[in-house]
């Protein structure tokens, strides 16, 4: 916990003097502030795995329907992607309530918290441009738009430096980056304060910010957030002027 800002270990502190003399711009926006304490949501995917983790028996198409908000046809379309992939085994067994046989799965490759990414045929999925850029942000932290585009490790996915700085600009806007303003001519660079989880923020139609780990919309430009340096300038201003007065 921050002694400046009362900030969790999850978002940088804000009140935090700078070498430099910088001045920063970012937005505070309340549904991220609010939101955050919140267990993150996880997908009918991520909840398949989560099963199949910790599944010690046999699993059938069937538990896996009683126990997630999914139908028979695409948990076993997920199941047989992952079988496919090499991550789970599929094998007959008998089903105890009607004695038939059946397809069971069990886990055969354990990734971790996060599901395999693989297509139908168990290919891997191509993230997209953004994704790769969420997922630089949360390794970095601190860094210009150049610095992802160099830094990012996904080979098969090609960065374009205006697509890069357009969504740092949308996650700045909607109140998860901080920009330290710098001379002009010169990259922006941002500054991570909100690291809600590994799904990357989607631009939404009207360009609204979905948060895919909270499950909701935290921006929309319909009803922008006060840019809360400009807030702090104007304040200044404010006292300076009852100062004069005085």
């Amino acid at each position: 916990m921050c002694r400046n800002c009362q900030n969790s270990i999850e978002s940088d502190c804000l009140n935090a003097k700078s070498s430099n003399n910088f001045s920063q711009s970012y937005h505070r926006n309340p549904n991220l502030l609010e939101a955050l304490p919140t267990v993150p949501l996880r997908t009918v995917n991520e909840q398949i795995w989560d099963i199949l983790r910790a599944n010690s028996k046999e699993l059938l198409v069937s538990d896996v329907c009683q126990k997630v908000d999914v139908s028979f046809s695409k948990a076993k379309s997920l199941l047989s992607s992952w079988v496919a992939s090499g991550h789970v085994r599929r094998y007959q067994a008998i089903n105890p309530k009607t004695k038939c046989s059946q397809k069971a799965y069990e886990l055969l490759r354990d990734c971790g918290q996060e599901p395999p990414q693989v297509d139908g045929k168990g290919n891997p999925k191509t993230c997209s441009g953004n994704e790769l850029v969420w997922r630089t942000l949360r390794i970095l932290k601190l860094c210009n738009a150049n610095q992802i585009i160099a830094s990012a490790t996904d080979a098969t996915v090609t960065l374009n430096i205006r697509a890069v700085r357009q969504y740092l600009r949308q996650l700045h806007m909607a109140g998860y980056l901080v920009m330290i303003e710098q001379a002009q001519g010169q990259l922006a660079v941002y500054r991570l304060i909100h690291n809600t989880g590994p799904r990357a923020p989607k631009v939404k139609r009207g360009k609204k910010i979905y948060e895919g780990n909270l499950g909701i919309i935290v921006y929309d430009p319909e009803k922008p957030l006060p840019p809360s340096h400009q807030a702090e300038k104007n304040k200044s201003k404010q006292a300076k002027k009852v100062i004069d007065h005085v």
